[in-house]
């Protein structure tokens, strides 16, 4: 496994486990997350506010690959989530960008999430 994979999997289960500080200390202030077919949050101070109720909530779920190539990385996977009493499985693609090869914060996520079956 190469550095920035082992990087996107340590991120990829900070967001499964609510690990929010990880998530916090590797994007940047100018950060930019695009919630395909919902909202934007712009800048490090939307991030935080948006994640920190998940704060240790674990999700359960299955990573199909991580693939990256220079700043460029995609998550695919699958989760289950609790809503109003149900659950929930959701597909889900990852798009991050980093703004620098070694040892950079996530500049950009473009995130798409669909429910199945």
């Amino acid at each position: 496994m190469t550095k920035n994979q082992e990087f996107f999997r340590r991120i990829n289960t900070a967001f499964m486990t609510g690990d929010v500080d990880t998530i916090f200390a590797n994007i940047s202030e100018n950060i930019v997350w695009n919630m395909v077919g919902s909202n934007a949050l712009i800048g490090k101070d939307a991030v935080i506010k948006e994640m920190e109720p998940m704060r240790g909530l674990e999700i359960a779920h299955h990573t199909k690959q991580i693939i990256t190539h220079g700043k460029t990385a995609v998550i695919e996977g699958t989760m289950t989530m609790g809503e109003e009493g149900a659950y929930k499985k959701y597909a889900f693609c990852d798009i991050y960008k980093l703004d620098k090869h070694k040892d950079g914060k996530i500049i950009e996520i473009t995130a798409y999430l669909i429910e199945v079956e």
